[in-house]
């Protein structure tokens, strides 16, 4: 089940389908295999990113960005001058004070700590120059200068709906939304990176809904852990429906790049 991917001379991606003879074929691809070999490319010529404000978003599902197809598609984006802030704001309810949120995510001891802290050091950066936003100890105004004084903002995956909620709580959004560095968010990181986004049914999410988001990106909207299941082509046919944009399917091995346009890397597959 291999799909192969044709460019023409301005670098336009189509597929095997869609190609002509005088394309050059890019690259092959397993459908279930790591890619590791994730050139980037574009979708097209789209023009419909507005916002001159954030210069670059990264939309992922995994945080593990030191992993070599991801690596080589972000190192131009991030350098060991960079500092960069943590926002594990994506914890599910069960999670209700300081000691819980350690188990998580305390530094030497939370389950997620070093899949969101140690992945930077492959760009360079010490951990002196890593911060987390602490939900349960950190005043407001410390969030606020923790994500104003660094270059790089990590929005964790997990629950989107309850970390909009926990965002708004503590008046962040207008600080994320105008923030002037890279932001990378995974999962439910990347889906509320987006004006309105969408919730898939799933073991979390009994019922699809559509929700607002930080409102950085507008114009499209994502379908994350895509594999193309039944349930996640029935949310891509109502969102196109429904609102008239197109939808990106990103799969496991997949990413996406805004900057002045949308660049895909590893499997990523556009629904319009």
């Amino acid at each position: 089940d291999k799909m192969k991917l044709y460019l023409d001379d301005n670098n336009t991606c189509y597929t095997m389908h869609e190609a002509t003879g005088e394309m050059r074929c890019f690259e092959e691809f397993e459908n279930n295999v790591k890619w590791v070999d994730s050139k980037p490319y574009v979708y097209g010529d789209i023009k419909f990113i507005d916002n001159e404000i954030c210069p670059v978003h990264v939309l992922l599902n995994t945080s593990m960005i030191d992993e070599k197809w991801i690596y080589m598609n972000l190192k131009s984006y991030i350098s060991k001058n960079d500092r960069v802030c943590i926002l594990p704001f994506s914890f599910f309810d069960d999670t209700k004070n300081e000691q819980d949120w350690n188990k998580q995510y305390g530094p030497g001891m939370g389950i997620w700590y070093r899949s969101n802290q140690d992945v930077f050091y492959r760009y360079g950066i010490s951990s002196s120059h890593i911060t987390w936003v602490n939900y349960f100890t950190d005043s407001i105004e410390e969030m606020k200068n923790k994500i104003m004084n660094s270059s790089v903002l990590l929005l964790t995956g997990g629950a989107p709906d309850l970390m909009m909620k926990r965002i708004k709580e503590k008046k962040l959004k207008k600080v994320i939304k105008n923030y002037k560095g890279v932001m990378i968010g995974y999962s439910a990181g990347a889906m509320i990176q987006l004006d309105a986004y969408h919730i898939s049914p799933d073991e979390d999410y009994p019922k699809f809904s559509y929700q607002t988001g930080l409102g950085c990106l507008s114009g499209f909207d994502v379908e994350v852990h895509f594999r193309k299941s039944k349930v996640q082509m029935e949310s891509v046919e109502k969102v196109k429906n429904d609102k008239k944009i197109p939808v990106y399917g990103i799969y496991e091995n997949g990413g996406m790049i805004l900057e002045k346009e949308v660049i895909c890397f590893g499997q990523v597959d556009l629904y319009e």
